[in-house]
């Protein structure tokens, strides 16, 4: 998400850099590549902020029924914390469950915090169900205009490949590979029918 944002964010001076080592002739090739990369990317951008979004108002809706105090600011915070593979969620999960202890010290355990610990646990295992094999595909999909089973195949073997960093960078390289090869290479078959709704 902050790579993007900075790719974004400076994108004049990086065009600038590219366009220094582009052969005499191909400076328009390389900027409608670059133009259609920022496009996509301010899309997928766009698609972060949603994904949050509903993770956010899922996390609410499981901390309200748990009756946990400041339900809205811990639900928001553990949906940005999901931005970050692996890690984020795993911490969100623990804070969750260390708030709702925190609020219920002097209840019966067995009564009471036990089975708000497991409405966590299940609640928070769907959501992440839902976000990982639904709302990516789709959300990523959409925004950098591909098929959400080519997203989830990518995001999968990006993270398989090259662990978290390679989750981080899957979509947004996917991407920048996709425009460029449609840009260069577009007599190929297989780039034709990869980068059609481009």
């Amino acid at each position: 998400m902050f790579i993007t944002f900075f790719l974004l964010k400076d994108s004049r001076l990086l065009l600038e850099g590219i366009l220094v080592f582009s052969k005499e002739g191909n400076e328009g090739r390389f900027l409608r590549a670059f133009t259609k990369i920022k496009q996509l990317l301010s899309r997928y951008f766009i698609g972060l902020v949603f994904q949050v979004l509903i993770l956010f108002v899922l996390y609410t809706i499981i901390l309200i029924i748990t009756g946990t105090e400041n339900a809205i600011l811990i639900a928001f915070f553990c949906a940005l914390l999901n931005l970050v593979p692996y890690l984020g969620p795993a911490v969100g999960y623990v804070l969750m469950s260390a708030f709702v202890i925190t609020d219920n010290l002097g209840a019966n355990f067995s009564e009471v915090i036990f089975p708000k610990l497991i409405i966590i646990a299940v609640g928070y295992g769907i959501v992440q169900t839902i976000d990982n094999f639904l709302n990516q595909p789709l959300i990523f999909g959409k925004s950098v205009k591909s098929h959400p089973l080519e997203i989830f195949i990518i995001i999968l073997i990006a993270g398989i490949v090259f662990g978290v960093v390679g989750l981080v960078l899957a979509v947004p390289t996917y991407t920048a590979i996709k425009v460029i090869a449609q840009e260069f290479l577009s007599e190929y078959k297989i780039v034709k029918k990869l980068t059609r709704n481009l």
